[in-house]
């Protein structure tokens, strides 16, 4: 009787620890299956968060060039960097860049050459893909285009050696050392010295003077960073700058600003 009794107590724990065995089995696989759908649902969502970002950054770009302000720089290069930044980190770069530069042509165009520069200063601070398109002229809208066969130089002389010029990285000075028209105010009797800026400002001093071994003959154009001049045995040089098409002409008998 009591060997009937132990057995039934024995077979009934037995039959307990198995089955409490198969539920914790079913629940640990439960687990796993609930911890790698979360998994798969996390990655899915960071995947779905960064093809967001890089759509809204690009979206941003596209309506900054659709209606410019044209009055903030910084925030305008600040909007143009997030997008970069997104397509790097999409390994999309490349494929991007049109847009960028496109919307950046589009900004040169509206918002003029003074917008331009800030521009190019403002972005060249971003990534380094970003920073080499900025310090690039490929984007700017130029009023003024150079002449394709100007030969690219960073300083030169008339055959005369009357007029020497020098570029500079936003800018080009010309000393005329005689000339026959009135001379800039306080230089009578010294040469004369004419600066064209990128973005068009012009002055006229005796403060300094250029010279150069670099011989540019007649009938050829030079240009350097932005800015061209054409030699002429009759005109003498005539500066202008790309992005605004202002510039001086200057020769032994007359100076020109335009």
């Amino acid at each position: 009787m009591y060997f009937l009794v132990f057995a039934s107590a024995v077979l009934a724990i037995t039959v307990m620890a198995i089955f409490f065995i198969k539920v914790m089995n079913v629940g640990q696989s439960a687990a796993g299956n609930e911890t790698r759908t979360s998994s798969k649902e996390t990655t899915k969502s960071e995947e779905t968060t960064k093809g967001g970002d890089l759509q809204e950054a690009r979206d941003a770009v596209k309506k900054l060039a659709e209606k410019p302000s044209c009055s903030k720089v910084e925030d305008d290069a600040s909007t143009i960097i997030t997008f970069a930044k997104a397509a790097i980190n999409e390994n999309s770069y490349n494929s991007e860049k049109k847009t960028i530069s496109d919307s950046m042509s589009k900004l040169s165009k509206e918002c003029g050459a003074e917008y331009t520069l800030s521009l190019a200063k403002a972005t060249a601070k971003g990534p380094s893909n970003l920073a080499d398109l900025a310090n690039s002229h490929s984007w700017w809208y130029l009023k003024s285009r150079a002449p394709e066969d100007a030969r690219d130089i960073t300083e030169f002389k008339t055959p005369t050696d009357n007029i020497r010029c020098k570029f500079g990285q936003d800018r080009v000075a010309c000393s005329i050392y005689a000339y026959d028209y009135p001379s800039p105010q306080g230089c009578e009797g010294k040469t004369a010295t004419y600066t064209l800026g990128l973005s068009g400002d012009i002055t006229a001093d005796c403060n300094s003077s250029y010279n150069s071994s670099v011989t540019a003959n007649y009938g050829t154009t030079v240009s350097h960073n932005g800015v061209w001049c054409s030699i002429e045995q009759t005109e003498g040089v005539t500066c202008t700058s790309e992005l605004t098409g202002k510039g001086f002409q200057i020769k032994r008998a007359a100076e020109r600003r335009f």
